[in-house]
């Protein structure tokens, strides 16, 4: 049998048939010629929390979250490049660059709000400053926004965020490992089954990474909407193999930037050392630890409701918020 690639993908796809994942909820805004997956809940006029997804995940993963957050908050969504439904992107992520997107982004949405219309600041003007939540690997980017980008911060909330202890230093050949994450991604891609190798992915570390062992919202057609396009395994191998790479990133932009005087929150679980993430917390005179327990490293699947009083409380103390403003209990 040819060992084509063409001939091999078309005859897995008639051994294991598949159909399109179905159309995802929100919309799409283009930032640098690009699709973004964008999904926003909530009144325009509500304070704006950006919520970030770690490794390899998209919008489906907040959901929860998404229930205990009052209406009156404007819950963002996007997608990174390559990952959920936004179209890839061919340069490999960095922290400045993916703090540079996401501005993008922002400006974005601020000239066109919800349904087309101008944003909450009026046509022509920037969301911001925003409340930035950001899960494990999406704890650098959150970080890093904020001391890149500290006028457009308003407060940040860190979910097990990678420690640095925790993830070692970069290992060599960068270029190589992303070359080698890229063609082991697209061999997926090429064959059709990244559209059932990636959702596997993800339940299988709701399994490990839960207490709850599995995702409420992984319903019908959900996973392989948030999970399944043909680009998302790729995206995630190359964020995998620049985890450490990321991280020294931070560690040189933590010398040359100070982090902003905001409201800083940082969660971790039982399972975790506390003393890191405390640490994170003292980066910021107005920062906290807070402890969710009955949890691992997925807080958001198992304990979306201390995630959700920490945004209250962050609120509350950037002057964005009121008590009633955030409900820190899901709604049924």
């Amino acid at each position: 049998m040819s060992s084509h690639p063409s001939i091999v993908a078309r005859r897995l796809r008639q051994a294991v048939p598949l159909k399109p994942a179905g159309r995802p909820p929100g919309r799409f805004v283009r930032v640098a010629g690009r699709a973004v997956h964008v999904v926003e809940d909530g009144p325009a006029t509500g304070p704006a929390v950006v919520l970030g997804a770690g490794l390899g995940g998209a919008w489906l993963g907040w959901e929860a979250l998404v229930r205990a957050l009052d209406e009156r908050c404007r819950v963002i969504r996007v997608d990174r490049p390559g990952l959920g439904r936004s179209e890839p992107s061919p340069d490999a992520p960095t922290l400045a660059g993916q703090a540079a997107w996401l501005a993008s982004v922002l400006d974005v949405l601020g000239t066109d709000g919800p349904g087309g219309t101008d944003g909450p600041n009026g046509p022509g003007s920037p969301v911001g400053p925003v409340v930035l939540v950001g899960h494990s690997l999406s704890g650098l980017y959150a970080e890093a926004f904020a001391r890149l980008l500290p006028e457009r911060t308003a407060a940040v909330v860190l979910v097990e965020a990678a420690a640095e202890k925790e993830v070692g230093a970069p290992l060599r050949w960068p270029r190589a490992r992303v070359r080698a994450a890229k063609g082991a991604g697209e061999v997926f891609r090429w064959t059709g089954l990244s559209q059932l190798v990636a959702p596997a992915i993800r339940r299988q570390g709701v399994r490990t990474q839960s207490l709850r062992g599995r995702d409420p919202d992984d319903v019908g057609d959900a996973y392989r909407c948030a999970y399944g396009a043909g680009h998302c395994l790729k995206a995630a191998l190359v964020e995998r193999v620049l985890f450490r790479d990321l991280n020294a990133e931070l560690l040189a932009l933590r010398r040359e930037r100070e982090f902003p005087e905001v409201p800083l929150q940082v969660i971790s679980g039982p399972l975790s050392d506390p003393r890191p993430h405390r640490a994170l917390a003292s980066m910021s005179p107005l920062g906290r630890y807070r402890l969710a327990p009955g949890t691992r490293h997925l807080v958001p699947v198992d304990r979306p409701d201390t995630i959700a009083d920490a945004i209250a409380e962050v609120l509350l103390s950037a002057g964005r918020g009121t008590p009633a403003a955030v409900r820190t209990t899901p709604r049924t």
